[in-house]
């Protein structure tokens, strides 16, 4: 079967598609159900750090119904489509947001988690998902076989999670968190819109000449989104080469950090000064804080930037039994096994008995290993003699 590129379809593949990404971009009380539902759930994972909860909220997230939609209105013109599936996804994205600012209003005396902080620094990277995803999910649409596959792309291009991430900003008042969430969630938009225009334009769902317009509305915001994403990207790779020359310089140049273990070199440049913050896992690792100065004088002065350098120390212990001495092991923890019989039975020690069968208690022995009970006799003490006085001293007259 060979793949149509830039032949047109039949007006009837049109049609069924249009009518298709129509009905399921209409702004429906299922489509508000499924998008709260998966807000929620969204909001409370990214509290609760936990991937699995957000993913299970991106499946069930309807927003990649009418971005495709989208994305075929804006190559074909078709206004009533264009109008339909920007009203859906504007209340959508405003009832999401509405909901993911109320929830954190309530749950802000907990700290941001790691997958809360994660979107708030989009990349090129993040553009490149968006991308991808969008075209992957414009060309399950061409095909009603294919349809049911745009969970896992929504899945991929995790469209809802950056936009409960701008209603926690929001709530907290962070304006870091909320606009690189919305910079996130905008990315995403306009990714899979462009990406999925030109799916359709490639398969000939309209001609080049009608899609020229809306292709390069997308495109120019697209550019727009490249310029912060760029300066993003050339951040997160300076704070990679920072970290990874910290690292080389910490182990091999200096003699402190020889003989721990170093498990992790953080750099955060979004501060004045850079800090660099390093963890080691030691054990009776003599440091102070002049030496702490001393390394970063020095990595001052190889970086050639100001840094602020903290030291995080893990103590580590490691014990095994070879490390026992015989001599301490007290005699009562001594393992002494049980006798047996043949039938290899336990057999208890016989308490002693008299003859009429009785136990007889063992008897008190007063002369071996008994305490002799303590005089009650008070020794006179002379007329003519002090023996404490009043500081608490002993003196003798």
């Amino acid at each position: 079967m060979s793949i149509k590129l830039i032949s047109h379809v039949e007006d009837s593949q049109l049609t069924a598609l249009q009518k298709r990404l129509e009905s399921i971009s209409l702004l429906t009380p299922e489509f508000i159900v499924l998008l709260a539902g998966s807000t929620v759930i969204a909001t409370f994972g990214l509290f609760q750090n936990s991937a699995a909860v957000i993913i299970g909220a991106m499946i069930i997230a309807p927003l990649m119904r009418p971005l495709v939609a989208l994305s075929l209105a804006t190559i074909t013109a078709d206004t009533a489509l264009l109008r339909r599936a920007m009203f859906t996804l504007v209340v959508g994205s405003i009832t999401g947001l509405l909901i993911a600012t109320a929830m954190a209003s309530f749950l802000r005396s907990l700290e941001l988690s790691p997958e809360i902080l994660g979107r708030t620094h989009p990349t090129l990277l993040d553009l490149g998902v968006a991308l991808i995803a969008g075209a992957i999910g414009a060309y399950c649409q061409t095909n009603q076989k294919l349809a049911d596959s745009l969970a896992g792309v929504a899945i991929a291009v995790a469209l809802v999670p950056p936009l409960s991430v701008v209603g926690i900003g929001l709530a907290l008042n962070e304006v870091s968190i909320w606009s690189g969430a919305a910079l996130l969630y905008a990315t995403n938009l306009i990714g899979i819109t462009l990406a999925g225009s030109l799916v359709f334009l490639l398969m000939g769902y309209t001609p080049l000449q009608q899609a020229k317009k809306g292709l390069a509305i997308s495109a120019a915001m697209t550019i727009l989104l490249i310029l912060p994403l760029a300066l993003s990207m050339r951040e997160l790779v300076l704070e990679n080469q920072i970290s990874a020359k910290v690292r080389s310089l910490l182990k091999d140049r200096t003699l402190t950090f020889r003989g721990v273990l170093l498990r992790e070199v953080e750099v955060k440049r979004f501060r004045t000064p850079m800090r660099v913050m390093a963890t080691v896992i030691a054990s009776n690792w003599p440091i102070s804080a002049n030496q702490v100065k001393l390394v970063q004088d020095f990595l001052v002065k190889e970086i050639g930037i100001p840094i602020e350098f903290r030291l995080r120390i893990i103590p580590s212990q490691e014990l095994s039994v070879y490390d026992i001495l015989p001599e301490e092991v007290p005699k009562t923890q001594l393992v002494r096994p049980l006798p047996t019989t043949d039938a290899g039975t336990v057999e208890p020690e016989p308490a002693p008995t008299t003859d009429a069968g009785t136990v007889e208690p063992e008897p008190a022995s007063t002369t071996v290993g008994t305490v002799e009970p303590e005089s009650t006799a008070t020794t006179p003490v002379p007329a003519d003699s002090k023996a404490v006085t009043e500081s608490g001293l002993g003196e003798g007259k």
